[in-house]
Parts: C-alpha cells; structure tokens; sequence
C-alpha cells in the first residue's frame, strides 16, 4: 500500500490540499487528464470509478496502483474514444502550462464533461513565481524576466507557458469559474527546507494554507491557483 508520506514533502502538501479542498467525492465517473503516477487517479478511486490519461510513459513505471482504475497512454488524441458527456469530474493538474493548443484541450474536455459537472483545474500562478524568485531564489532578473511576461521552466517538464485565469473561459464559453483557491501562499517562502518534512510542521502549515486558500489577497500570490470550473446545463 502506497502512502502519502512517501512523496517529497512540497508535493505531499500540495496534493493534501487539493484533495481537501475537492472534499469528499464518491461514486463518480472521473477523467484525470495528465495523470502523471497517477496518485491523484489512484486516490479517487477508492470510491469513484477513473479513467488516466497520462502520454509520458515513463511516468507509469513507477504508478499508484492500490486502487483499480483504467490507465490510457496517450495525449488530447486519446479523448477522441469517448462520447459527448460522458465524465461528472475532470482533474487536469499542472498540465495546460505545458501544452501549446490550450484552448483545443479545454474545449475538448468540456466536450466530454457533463452539463453540471466540474474541472479541476490546477495551474502555476505567474504573480506567486515572482514571489519565489524575489525572495527565496534571491533571483531578481528572473523575476523581472517574468514581471515583462517571460515563461520559466520546471526541472523535469520544461517551459512553463503561463496563462490567466480566466482564459479558460475564453477558450470555451460553455465554462465558467465557480471557485478559486490559493495554493502553497508560505511554502515557497520558508527558506528552513529541514522544517518541511516535520508532519508537525506540516500539519501547521496546511491549515495555515487552507484558511487563507480563500482569501483573495492571499490567492494572487499564491504559488498555484485551483480553479474549480463548472459546465453550463444548458
């Protein structure tokens, strides 16, 4: 049985806030698109019935699998085999950042979402990088660099595309913003790394998170952002 304190401390923390702030879902069809390991797929389905897309196969050699769930290989292409209206739930977590076609992707997971039925949306938030560069990585030209609207890269992924918020219902008109949530506001500031593994410590800080997560001054300088996103019933 895979356990949560497994994985590095800063996604150990993100990953229980998030799933805090879905809450309790049970008896769901859901779509985890970018599934990754497919922790968060492997999480839900204890209860729920999940599909994962994830097209880096490197990814599943080392996959949660404690819970049953249908992995795909594959990418937006792989959406093509299932119908209009087939999904109550979608997570799609720190993937659109690393794709070109954003707007292809939402409209076509709106596309295979229910009337009624919700997007998790998980995204970097350029404000709270800026944050992160100014104070922690004391990298001022970087945070310039991303003032003037500059992308960054992540370690393992690459460039990091960055896009607004409400862009997404740009893309697609058919979806709108229910709610928004700060994530990781402190973590990346706590420049005491030896802290972030203490589960006391941790503890601390995630109710600190959660209690400021909807607070809007707190959410613009927040490291991420988590849009829940509804589709329209009609």
């Amino acid at each position: 049985m895979r356990d949560i304190k497994d994985l590095p401390a800063w996604e150990r923390l993100f990953k229980k806030i998030v799933w805090k702030q879905l809450g309790e879902i049970k008896d769901k069809n859901i779509l985890d698109f970018g599934s990754g390991e497919g922790i968060t797929s492997d999480h839900f389905a204890k209860f729920n019935r999940v599909v994962a897309v994830e097209p880096w196969e490197d990814m599943l050699k080392d996959a949660w699998t404690d819970h049953d769930y249908r992995q795909v290989v594959g990418d937006i292409k792989a959406l093509s085999e299932f119908e209009d209206n087939s999904f109550d739930m979608i997570i799609c977590h720190n993937v659109l950042e690393y794709i070109d076609d954003k707007a292809n992707v939402v409209r076509e997971l709106a596309r295979v979402l229910k009337p009624g039925g919700s997007i998790s949306l998980a995204k970097h938030n350029r404000n709270g990088r800026v944050m992160q560069m100014a104070v922690l990585l004391d990298d001022f030209d970087k945070a310039n660099a991303l003032l003037d609207g500059e992308d960054s890269t992540a370690s393992k992924f690459g460039a990091i595309r960055y896009y607004d918020d409400s862009d997404v219902t740009k893309w697609c008109p058919e979806l709108y913003i229910e709610k928004t949530y700060g994530i990781r506001t402190f973590w990346d500031l706590q420049q005491n790394q030896e802290k972030h593994s203490y589960e006391e410590w941790q503890e601390k800080m995630m109710q600190l998170e959660m209690r400021v997560s909807k607070i809007q001054e707190f959410i613009n300088i927040a490291f991420f952002h988590h849009l829940i996103i509804r589709k329209s019933e009609c």
